[in-house]
């Protein structure tokens, strides 16, 4: 029976599971829990399901908001867990599965973290296949892999190339913080000194989705944590992500994820 390795965690692994090339766990921290890491021979993502975690080197507390982490082969890093403690998935990708990636194309090579987009929507895709475990889940978990490598790898490229301006990140950071009221366009740019026009532009060409899909994306990544850490209705979990109804939050979800709130909600936790 495959075990963990030496090491892998210094959090409670809860379940674990290897395939060709990869190991993945579910592991728990407490709340508040510091967790020191020794430099890990392979390379690794690290998906905060529930809680958060805040990286050593982060410049800010908020900075925990992040929910997928990667960190290369050999690079130490380590983290806090917040006050809510962390439920994270680690996904330990070996050299020779990574080699065979990089016969297509440049993969990801330095530490990086990831929140919201495509990526986020795999790995959590990614989650939920671990946790089904059936005859073909292993199948799936080997593609969901690679597609999130990748999307985390174009992703990084293009934010390497594009230096957001000091205005826009201020802007991102308020609809960071500010995501589940009514968040105006116009008003975000009056607070940046910006012409709306400019700012739509200017975020689409940047982070490579819309001003409103952002704030939609936010919005649906907060109620796919609250979905499967607490026991909240479906109208409780609408209004506390910023949706104006339930109706509304259940086809947007469902537009984002494949699945219905209440599907998701029993797919991942059961």
């Amino acid at each position: 029976m495959f075990t963990l390795p030496r090491g892998f965690t210094t959090g409670e692994a809860i379940r674990w599971r290897r395939i060709p090339g990869l190991v993945l766990a579910e592991v728990e921290y407490e709340a508040g829990e510091r967790i020191h890491q020794e430099a890990h021979a392979r390379a690794r993502f690290l998906l905060v399901v529930r809680g958060g975690l805040i990286p050593a080197d982060a410049r800010q507390a908020g900075e925990h908001a992040a929910t997928l982490f990667f960190q290369p082969a050999g690079e130490r890093r380590s983290y806090t867990a917040t006050s809510a403690g962390a439920t994270c998935l680690i996904l330990e990708m070996d050299d020779t599965w990574l080699a065979r990636a990089r016969e297509h194309a440049p993969v990801l090579t330095r530490a990086a973290a990831f929140r919201g987009g495509l990526v986020l929507h795999l790995a959590h895709r990614l989650y939920g296949e671990f946790r089904l475990r059936d005859e073909v889940s292993r199948l799936a978990i080997e593609s969901i892999a690679l597609g999130v490598l990748a999307e985390a790898s174009r992703r990084a490229a293009r934010e390497e190339r594009e230096s957001a301006p000091a205005w826009l990140v201020r802007a991102r950071a308020f609809v960071d913080r500010h995501f589940a009221e009514r968040v105006l366009l116009a008003t975000v740019a009056a607070m940046v000194g910006v012409h709306p026009v400019h700012l739509a532009r200017s975020f689409r060409r940047t982070y490579h989705t819309t001003f409103s899909g952002y704030v939609r994306e936010l919005r649906v990544e907060y109620a796919r944590v609250q979905l499967v850490s607490t026991g909240a209705a479906l109208g409780d979990i609408a209004l506390a992500s910023g949706f104006c109804d339930q109706s509304h939050f259940c086809r947007t979800f469902k537009r984002a994820t494949g699945l219905s709130p209440a599907e998701y909600r029993t797919k991942v936790k059961g």
